[in-house]
């Protein structure tokens, strides 16, 4: 009794803190699914990486409300439905040696007052010989004894340990059941029906926890939408968020001020989608489909030092969040969103842009040729049938230089136009691993091809290069020209290939609207701050607290 009786303690000083019970820093939260969809999961372990326990509760806002609490440092979050337990792994299906954890208990027929109340009265039917635990169950506090696989097994039981007449309870399509990793022991039971079941660790305001081999801030909540399995879904407040996103999109060795731009942007991006996945329970995903977040484990010195430098700073244009969107390098010239997204938005202005290195750019420059019955194939592919291709041309350019249209034409004369952001992403195929990187390319018929070998690899050009001949002059090279290689060995005629294609020859890797990356790395190298940085991308915004 007395092991028992210091654990009580440590559980009731946990929730006393007053910090984790009501939040009173008004920092608002994001909400980051990590499991959804086709990622959902039966079990979901935590373990404290920083921090000692959990409290279990719900948040309303951004106030967390502690109802219950464990010193465990590793626990698993399961579905209320039978799980088997072996070698601290979870099965939904029976294993050889395993044990199950089932899903229906004898509930002890009141409710209680206080968690520590109904902690102590699992504890003493625990020590009379069956497990038991705590639970908070549409609003109250319950004690549930004993684990069964079947309600069957479960009423057999309730005789023999002097519960004949109370309930027996489980298989909740809205209950989440909590264990001890270590065990497989059953510490907690939360069914408030629609109300979501969260997490927090416990011990310190910075605490960091290890979920599926990543490091994250925060709390966690989980769902069970249309009682399925469980949703994961990491609650960080918006000054943490992009410690997660920014080692995954920008380099955290790059120089500071390019960091706390991308810091910047990565809040504001966040803030502005908030409730872009709320049909799923959160604000945005840890895809690229919003941006990457992958938690703390690559994080550096530097890259958390410039999230804290900027912490809850977002971009604001008329009073309103902006959506923050970037690229890795637009190859001259951001675009204005209208021509890629079809929405003009005044904050999202073409600029030119110096200052990109696109020489040691990842896809800065590049160059794929796609054959007719390549161009044909994919087309068709992507819904657009079309014969093979014997024309492909950009149709339009927009001011800044990027590309607005592109035509294909096959030999029966149909034609498929495209325009804005689907002249570049027309072009993606992850079969054929060729693609329009950026919408700032050309299209050049013929088989001219210069390689050039280089201490960084190989380097292609195509029709269209520069060339100087006899007597100094500079010139263009056109389809059907002979070129000469002078060497200190002589001069080499250059030989063509025979293949015909399209070469489709660009700079630039993205949708070339707002900050490049790239350019931010250049601007903070040449002595810019991060806040001209940003106002050099995103025309006529304010820098202001998130709220």
């Amino acid at each position: 009794m007395k092991k028992l009786t210091i654990f009580l303690l440590v559980i009731s000083m946990l929730l006393a803190v007053p910090h984790e019970t009501a939040d009173a820093y008004d920092e608002p939260y994001v909400r980051v699914g990590l499991r959804y969809d086709s990622t959902v999961m039966s079990s979901a372990n935590l373990a404290n990486e920083v921090g000692s326990g959990y409290y279990f509760g719900f948040f309303e806002g951004n106030n967390f409300t502690g109802l219950g609490g464990t010193y465990e440092e590793k626990i698993t979050i399961v579905k209320d439905k039978n799980m088997y337990f072996s070698g601290g792994v979870y099965y939904e299906t029976s294993q050889p040696s395993s044990s199950v954890i089932g899903a229906y208990h004898i509930d002890l027929g009141r409710s209680f007052s206080t968690y520590e109340e109904a902690q102590n009265a699992a504890a003493e039917v625990t020590s009379n010989g069956t497990p038991s635990f705590p639970a908070y169950i549409s609003g109250e506090y319950r004690v549930r004894v004993g684990n069964f696989s079947t309600e069957a097994d479960a009423n057999a039981r309730k005789t023999s340990i002097g519960l004949s007449s109370a309930p027996v309870v489980g298989g909740s399509a809205t209950c989440f059941t909590v264990t001890a990793t270590s065990d497989g022991r059953i510490l907690y039971e939360y069914d408030m029906g629609t109300k979501v079941f969260a997490v927090m660790p416990a011990g310190s305001a910075q605490s960091v926890t290890w979920f599926r081999g990543y490091k994250y801030n925060g709390a966690f909540e989980y769902r069970r939408n249309d009682g399925n399995d469980l949703t994961v879904i990491n609650v960080v407040k918006i000054g943490d968020y992009p410690k997660g996103v920014i080692p995954y999109e920008m380099n955290p060795e790059w120089p500071m001020e390019a960091l706390k731009a991308q810091a910047v942007c990565a809040s504001s991006y966040a803030a502005y989608n908030k409730n872009k996945h709320s049909s799923k329970g959160f604000d945005v995903c840890n895809t690229t489909d919003c941006q990457v977040y992958r938690g703390l484990n690559t994080a550096t010195e530097a890259s958390n030092a410039a999230c804290e430098a900027v912490r809850g700073v977002g971009i604001y244009y008329n009073g309103k969040i902006c959506n923050a969107v970037y690229h890795s390098s637009n190859g001259g010239a951001t675009e204005n969103a209208e021509n890629v997204w079809g929405t003009k938005t005044p904050y999202l202005i073409s600029v030119t842009d110096g200052f990109e290195n696109l020489a040691s750019a990842n896809n800065g420059i590049w160059s794929y040729t796609y054959t007719g019955e390549e161009l044909s194939w994919l087309l068709t592919e992507k819904g657009y049938p079309i014969g093979k291709v014997t024309k492909a041309y950009v149709d339009e350019y927009t001011a800044a230089g990027n590309v607005y249209r592109v035509v294909f034409i096959d030999a029966s004369g149909k034609k498929l136009v495209f325009e804005k952001e689907s002249a570049r992403t027309i072009l993606y195929s992850e079969t054929l691993k060729k693609y329009a990187n950026s919408q700032r390319y050309t299209i050049s018929t013929g088989s001219i091809e210069l390689y050039v070998n280089s201490s960084s690899g190989k380097l292609s050009a195509g029709s269209g290069t520069a060339v100087i001949g006899a007597g100094g002059k500079t010139g263009t090279l056109k389809n059907g020209d002979e070129v000469y290689i002078k060497s200190a060995s002589g001069t080499t005629k250059l030989q063509k290939t025979s293949a015909e294609g399209f070469v489709v020859s660009g700079t630039g890797w993205g949708h070339n609207v707002g900050m490049s990356q790239y350019g931010a790395k250049g601007m903070a190298e040449n002595g810019y701050t991060y806040d001209q940085i940003i106002r050099y991308y995103y025309t006529g915004i304010e820098l202001l607290n998130i709220n």
